[in-house]
């Protein structure tokens, strides 16, 4: 696996909502459904390209073999890492989806009773908005360890073009599978941080509509 694959979870619905809460959801699945899509394309043109490398003997040569050792140890410490924050977003969101499913039961038992289930929709509107919060703290969790780490993998990525425009001993073959991997790889960093950010932004614009529907209350 060369890509972060994001944990998709559903998001918890309840009638009354309105429209824009509910366009707002629905422009947060497209996100993801993009997300999974994009890491699935890019997982396939990398390994296809990986493959490609060791049939032109990337192993045997001497220049380049050590700094591909280098970028993929740097990006298994970054997939660990994010690995990590997912965990620790899973946790988060876990404990909001319990107290949601808790208050949905107390709206389920108050049934009948307006002023009860006048108080219910607020409660489980703030719920939702501390949901989304975690959500949207996970992310920016993942954004922020991908932008320290591209540093460094950019870096890696350059120190492979400088070393095979210098590189005699790699074939013709070795030097376009090479530089094939460099293009794929730096478009598949720049495609997945802008799905996340997007996801970021649209997270936090749902925030601000759950906000503003429940201030209407």
């Amino acid at each position: 696996m060369f890509v972060e694959m994001l944990e998709v979870r559903a998001l918890m619905s309840v009638s009354p909502v309105d429209s824009q809460v509910a366009a707002d959801r629905a422009q947060i699945k497209t996100d993801l459904q993009k997300f999974e899509s994009d890491c699935t394309a890019v997982t396939t043109t990398l390994q296809a390209d990986i493959q490609a490398l060791a049939a032109a003997d990337l192993k045997q040569d001497k220049t380049l073999a050590p700094l591909f050792k280098t970028f993929h140890s740097d990006v298994n410490s970054m997939l660990s890492q994010l690995k990590a924050d997912n965990l620790a977003e899973g946790s988060a969101v876990t404990k909001d989806q319990a107290v949601i499913v808790a208050e949905l039961e107390k709206i389920a038992a108050d049934q009948g009773n307006k002023k009860a289930l006048e108080a219910d929709y607020i409660v489980l509107r703030a719920d939702r908005i501390q949901l989304q919060n975690d959500e949207i703290a996970g992310l920016d969790s993942r954004l922020s360890t991908r932008q320290t780490d591209y540093n460094t993998l950019f870096n890696d990525l350059n120190k492979i073009t400088s070393a095979l425009a210098s590189d005699t001993g790699a074939s013709a073959a070795l030097k376009a599978d090479v530089n094939r991997f460099l293009g794929d790889r730096t478009r598949a960093l720049d495609t997945l941080d802008g799905d996340l950010n997007k996801l970021v932004a649209d997270r936090t614009k749902l925030v601000t509509d759950l906000t503003a529907e429940q201030n209407q209350v």
